[in-house]
């Protein structure tokens, strides 16, 4: 599919646009599904809803390279449904001592955010008057839970010649699991 996007002529670098913001969604990062409450709580965790979004700066350092950061917050929205303690469970591991064969005693709705930082290098592998392919690999904080995670890129695109255009990426970082869609504007 992206073959069918790509015109035959090529791009001249334009140095008195190098910097752009981008806005962007896409299947939720990997850590909104694996962070949570756990076995551990004395009560079972309904997921809601997962989402995200990321905001991001991007500096055309060359004709081949862009510079990338990133701020990125993934949210989840969870219905927390409490059980009755069996009673005496001394020594028993927390999640064992709730009666989940009752019906819950109480329902609690929250949500829980994560912000992250991101920074990647994009090399632009194929430059054209409207369409941009590239391959990005950089690094991303997460405070409190992964100080470092590494994001990889194998493929994105850019399309759009004039100030406003699109992006979209199947990515692995802390903006997104897999899919990123989104636009940017060059200024």
């Amino acid at each position: 599919m992206l073959l069918l996007c790509l015109p035959a002529a090529g791009q001249h670098f334009d140095p008195e646009h190098r910097h752009s913001l981008e806005l962007s969604t896409g299947i939720p990062p990997i850590h909104a599904f694996l962070l949570g409450a756990g076995n551990y709580a004395p009560y079972d965790e309904n997921t809601i809803v997962r989402a995200c979004i990321n905001l991001g700066y991007t500096y055309a350092i060359s004709e081949k390279w862009d510079f990338n950061f990133t701020v990125n917050a993934a949210m989840q929205v969870h219905k927390d449904l409490y059980y009755p303690s069996k009673g005496d469970t001394e020594g028993a591991p927390p999640f064992m001592s709730f009666d989940r064969s009752a019906g819950p005693t109480k329902t609690e709705y929250g949500s829980r955010w994560w912000v992250s930082y991101q920074a990647q290098f994009r090399w632009k592998w194929y430059r054209s008057d409207s369409v941009r392919l590239y391959s990005a690999a950089g690094l991303s904080y997460l405070p409190f839970e992964w100080p470092i995670f590494p994001s990889l890129t194998p493929i994105g695109i850019n399309f759009g010649s004039g100030h406003l255009y699109g992006i979209g990426e199947i990515t692995f970082s802390t903006a997104a699991t897999l899919a990123q869609v989104g636009v940017g504007y060059r200024f």
